[in-house]
């Protein structure tokens, strides 16, 4: 059987009605195609627009803290703990420290320590600072661990998922693991180097071509190209970068309708908020002397 299509065009503007959106979309050929023996194919001309905000419902719009107190004051509760829910949209790295302070005082508002927890931004070492105004208060917070663990069973507070916390103490804040101290008012808590871009590569699935020979860091085999983010929040990914390997195996594969995700490492899918993605898929004979 001879190969009868050599490069396929995708455009997510021209997805089917029924699609979930820009990055989770169909494709519909005008015809049927059936790819012969050996026949591979690799994805090239990759165009996305950097159109994801710095903090994302539902992949990291959560900051996880525990505040506690010295003196069993009757207004604060021993152990009290929020899962606070930050605004979804695009961050400087102080826009970021204004929004902690507003969530913190917010939820802090009728306690005994309403107003106490300020957080500050250095652009000079690209830190966040928290601190309290009150001498009798502690706070902690959480690394990746604690928020696993339910503070090891003992969280009292907001619910959420612990195996999808969609939190920014971890990759945003750098406190993946380990015990860190409590804080406390001569001692405030300063983040790791804060990463305001935590989309480090873009990932793109198809279910319905492919060998799935490639595995993802959490076991996904849909992936058929992994695109590196290089370009600033408003501006277009172009990567058109491949190598022999990138060759991947669709024999025998009927092509008519293609379904494709643009996920993250956590195979989470990145909203695009409507903006149009571009590649090609191009099919060729491949070598089986090696």
């Amino acid at each position: 059987m001879s190969l009868n299509i050599k490069k396929i065009y995708i455009d997510s503007k021209h997805r089917t009605k029924d699609s979930a959106s820009t990055s989770h979309f169909k494709y519909d050929l005008p015809e049927s195609f059936l790819m012969p023996d050996n026949c591979g194919f690799y994805v090239c001309d990759v165009t996305i627009p950097h159109s994801w905000y710095t903090i994302e419902h539902g992949i990291n719009d959560k900051f996880y803290l525990h505040v506690s107190n010295d003196n069993n004051n009757v207004n604060l509760r021993p152990n009290e703990n929020y899962a606070m829910i930050l605004d979804s949209k695009q961050y400087t790295g102080a826009e970021l420290a204004t929004e902690l302070t507003a969530k913190m005082t917010a939820r802090l508002t009728g306690t005994a320590y309403a107003g106490g927890l300020t957080a500050t931004y250095s652009a000079a070492t690209q830190v966040i600072t928290i601190q309290t105004s009150y001498t009798d208060m502690t706070f902690k917070v959480l690394t990746a661990d604690d928020i696993k663990t339910k503070r090891n069973g003992e969280w009292v507070g907001d619910a959420y998922n612990e195996n999808d916390p969609c939190d920014i103490n971890s990759e945003m804040l750098k406190l993946t693991s380990g015990n860190a101290s409590y804080n406390a008012h001569t001692n405030p808590f300063v983040s790791a180097y804060i990463n305001l871009q935590p989309i480090r590569n873009l990932y793109l699935h198809s279910s319905n071509i492919g060998g799935y020979n490639t595995i993802g860091l959490y076991g996904c085999r849909t992936i058929v190209k992994k695109i590196p983010v290089t370009a600033d929040f408003n501006y277009m990914i172009i990567d058109n970068a491949m190598s022999g390997n990138d060759f991947m195996d669709a024999s025998r594969v009927t092509l008519k309708q293609l379904e494709f995700r643009i996920t993250n490492e956590d195979g989470k899918i990145v909203p695009l908020h409507g903006a149009n993605v571009s590649f090609s898929l191009v099919f060729d004979i491949m070598d089986t002397k090696a």
